[in-house]
């Protein structure tokens, strides 16, 4: 009978495509799926012209006799009727919280189990919050644009999370980018990226929140804007100027950024977000939720919206309110009265009770408690961009941190944590503070790491907190070789100390010490790079001496880095050529060569030329952050496929016309003052 069937569900198959559809159809039923329509089967494509029928034989049952068939093509589908933005968004709703059909968020569970680490989609860890969507007012996303792995490591990112679900009538939920497997199941599907706990297109939420943690992280934000379905610049998502800014309504979310670099320099994407929270956002964020109360229930439209929190919620910079005239160096100045003429950041008191938050059920970069005991540094180096952006120090009550570390490691399970700050061993109770933890969990096998630190402060009693020997290393900062150096830097740091840091180090039974050193600062002289290797020899033969046995030996670990001048810092304007970067990199290898148990990583040159460029840049460079995400910069990774983000960049450089101004930045040359204006400007 089914012979004579000609209707598509009994299209001709071969042997080795029916044992694949019953393979497929074991998994679909082991993972809870039963289809509730057959099926067609389909086409095997390793054989196209040889096509066979199954026919039962009255005479030998159970036998299969094998003939060739016509190729059947069905007829096409009739054309699905358009539909309105409001059916689209009904239908992703209801994708996003009916699992009734055994789905999730819309895929199967045999789509599920082809991606790779599921868990990062799932939404379902330890400390997840989820919230009820329809009683929230305000709903934001917390999107960190990188992989799983690298944002919920991130402690703001796990901190403002918990700070807006804590408050009442708001709901926050997460995104990070996608792996290539998730990225091509959203496509094969047609859908947007997805919030990890309501399963919710990130273009539902009343605004999209992402961290910006370096320059080159740029193209990554217009990645997930492309991903959410958002239109890339501010003026594009206002395109209902005169109507009420309602998300439900059809209307675009808010995008927003944060974080050091923007708040460092927000106009190289100044064209792509609706506003910029400068500094801390413990207070800010609670502060923009409210002010979003208001607004809904005022029924604003979209720049009114954005001019009230322009004005009401200190540290908001609107781009949109901004004019930034060429011949001024990239200064900006207010277009629309009332707005202010220079936005402060925001400064907020770190709670660590707050900091206790998610334990993925994956991997992550820092898989491990972590708890800022300090932010801030008084310090003063004169290249450091962190310790200028987040004066004054304030210190954690020490009472607050044992508690949030005892509290901590009892709910998340973890067996490490770490006590964070820009210098850990200038936290006065950092010695008392570690007795006690490891005095309350003495019968827990937890151990304590600490993040680089001062060397002219670590002694036995920070050695002691550490636990000594068997720990993986310790890293100092010393930046430069040399004492002269140093004190240019503002470093503070002496010779005799650097000797007692590494020394107590190693008599404690550390064996492998990291040392950070940075080439091109302001003064360096030839004998200043070479001054690193004589230091490093020096160290080697103070501290290790000869010992015979090999274990005994000290190895030294060296990070050198390419100075890179930063915003807002007393060295922001010096530059270094790459050629003179390249030249003192050969003259310390060299150097370095002669020195056993060494081990040194080296900072890509080009890397550093292209953050000083963007770091130091102004809203011209809009556009070649576009272009270069465009021609494919956010495909591959810095430290794997950077020779092609480089030609994206290289090329972006060139087509915005703005090659010249590069070349000033790779000839350490580039003033970011242009002439026209310069006097003025220097002037105010």
């Amino acid at each position: 009978r089914d012979a004579t069937r000609t209707d598509a569900s009994s299209a001709p198959v071969s042997p080795r495509a029916s044992r694949q559809d019953m393979s497929a159809a074991m998994q679909i039923a082991r993972a809870g799926i039963v289809p509730t329509a057959r099926r067609p089967h389909r086409l095997s494509s390793r054989r196209p012209h040889q096509l066979y029928r199954a026919v039962s034989n009255n005479r030998t049952k159970n036998r299969l006799a094998l003939r060739p068939a016509a190729v059947l093509t069905p007829p096409p589908p009739p054309p699905s009727p358009a539909r309105t933005d409001a059916e689209r968004r009904a239908e992703e709703a209801m994708l996003a919280g009916d699992d009734s059909d055994g789905t999730i968020a819309g895929f199967t569970k045999l789509e599920w189990s082809c991606i790779q680490t599921p868990a990062r989609y799932l939404g379902n860890e330890v400390g997840a919050v989820h919230k009820d969507w329809d009683s929230a007012q305000v709903r934001f996303t917390m999107a960190y644009p990188e992989i799983y792995e690298v944002g919920a490591s991130n402690l703001g990112h796990v901190v403002l999370y918990t700070i807006l679900n804590n408050q009442p009538g708001m709901l926050c939920d997460r995104a990070y980018l996608p792996g290539d497997d998730m990225l091509q199941l959203l496509k094969s599907k047609n859908r947007d990226l997805f919030a990890v706990e309501s399963k919710r297109p990130l273009k539902h939420f009343d605004a999209l929140g992402m961290s910006l943690a370096y320059e080159l992280g740029a193209v990554n934000v217009l990645e997930m804007m492309h991903l959410s379905g958002l239109p890339l610049t501010w003026a594009a998502r206002d395109d209902k100027p005169d109507e009420v800014w309602d998300v439900d309504d059809g209307s675009w979310p808010l995008v927003f950024v944060g974080g050091p670099t923007a708040t460092s320099n927000p106009e190289p994407i100044a064209d792509f977000v609706d506003f910029v929270a400068l500094g801390d956002g413990e207070d800010v964020m609670v502060e923009i939720g409210e002010c979003l109360k208001k607004t809904k229930a005022e029924g604003l439209n979209r720049e009114e919206t954005l001019f009230r929190l322009a004005t009401e919620v200190e540290g908001i910079y609107a781009p949109r309110f901004y004019d930034s005239p060429k011949g001024w160096g990239g200064a900006v100045f207010p277009t629309r009265e009332g707005v202010p003429e220079r936005c402060k950041r925001r400064v907020a008191d770190p709670d660590p009770l707050l900091q206790v938050g998610l334990v993925p059920y994956v991997s992550t970069v820092h898989d491990r408690l972590t708890v800022e005991i300090r932010r801030g540094c008084t310090r003063g180096c004169r290249f450091c961009q962190p310790g200028m952006l987040t004066r004054p120090a304030r210190d954690v009550p020490p009472e607050k941190v044992v508690e949030a570390v005892e509290k901590g490691m009892r709910e998340t399970g973890y067996n490490e944590f770490s006590l964070l700050s820009l210098s850990c061993s200038d936290y006065l109770a950092l010695p008392s503070v570690g007795l006690e933890i490891k005095n309350r969990l003495r019968d827990e096998n937890v151990t304590l790491s600490l993040p680089s630190q001062r060397i002219d402060r670590f002694d036995d009693s920070i050695a002691d907190i550490l636990g000594g020997a068997g720990k993986a290393g310790l890293t100092f900062a010393p930046e430069a070789g040399t004492q002269r150096l140093r004190d240019i830097v503002n470093k503070g740091l002496t010779n005799d100390e650097l000797l007692h840091g590494v020394q107590t180090a190693y008599d404690r039974g550390w064996r492998n010490v990291k040392l950070y050193f940075m080439i091109g600062l302001p003064g360096e002289t030839d004998a200043d790079v070479l001054g690193i290797a004589e230091t490093v020899d020096w160290l080697q033969k103070t501290v290790g001496g000869n010992k015979a046995r090999k274990r005994d030996r000290l190895t030294l670990t060296l990070t050198l880095s390419n100075f890179t001048p930063k915003p807002h810092t007393p060295f922001q304007w010096h530059s270094v050529s790459t050629e003179e970067f390249a030249r003192r990199g050969k003259l310390l290898k060299d150097a370095l060569a002669k020195v056993p148990n060494v081990k040194s990583n080296w900072t890509s040159i080009r890397i550093s030329a292209m953050e000083d460029f963007i770091g130091r840049g102004d809203r011209s460079l809009c556009d070649v952050v576009r272009r270069s995400w465009e021609l494919g910069a956010h495909k591959a990774t810095w430290w794997d496929g950077a020779e092609s983000s480089f030609q994206s960049f290289d090329r972006a450089i060139e087509e915005a016309g703005l090659t010249w101004k590069y070349r000033q930045v790779v000839n350490g040359e580039w003033d970011v003052l242009e002439k026209l204006g310069d006097g003025e400007y220097r002037g105010q």
